[in-house]
């Protein structure tokens, strides 16, 4: 499975918003820590905005921030807000001419394999699995 880059840095965005929690983050600084553009990061945050996924704050302190708890938002919300949502391949859908398609059984398995960890791999998830991760190796380094 291959992640448009909108998808990649979609998820960058919230993994960046789930960090902070429900706080309200500007776009200047959502911009410096994502290495994004500005324009690039508002057209990701419209399409996360228009799935209920993030919301925006008018104002001297305003800026974007999560709608809901990062432990309720799947992996598969996101990327289906930003139109990648993991597609099954015609093979495994059955529509493919081959009635004896060798591949059918075993994509099949891999596509349900794959959306059943998007529905239930959250935001929250992704973020402990990062961080844990970060800090072993830090961990480990200290005691080399």
């Amino acid at each position: 499975m291959k992640l448009s880059t909108r998808a990649r840095y979609g998820l960058r965005i919230c993994f960046l918003f789930g960090l902070h929690g429900r706080e309200v983050m500007p776009l200047s600084q959502l911009v410096r820590q994502s290495g994004l553009s500005e324009k690039y990061s508002e057209q990701l945050l419209g399409m996360l905005k228009k799935a209920g996924i993030v919301e925006a704050q008018r104002g001297s302190s305003g800026g974007y921030y999560l709608r809901k708890d990062s432990k309720d938002i799947t992996i598969r919300e996101i990327l289906e807000a930003l139109d990648d949502g993991f597609t099954i391949s015609d093979c495994a859908a059955g529509a493919c001419g081959d009635s004896y398609c060798p591949n059918r059984v075993m994509l099949r398995r891999i596509h349900d394999n794959v959306n059943g960890l998007l529905e239930t791999m959250t935001l929250c998830d992704m973020i402990q699995e990062q961080t844990c991760g970060k800090f072993d190796r830090a961990a480990r380094r200290e005691r080399i």
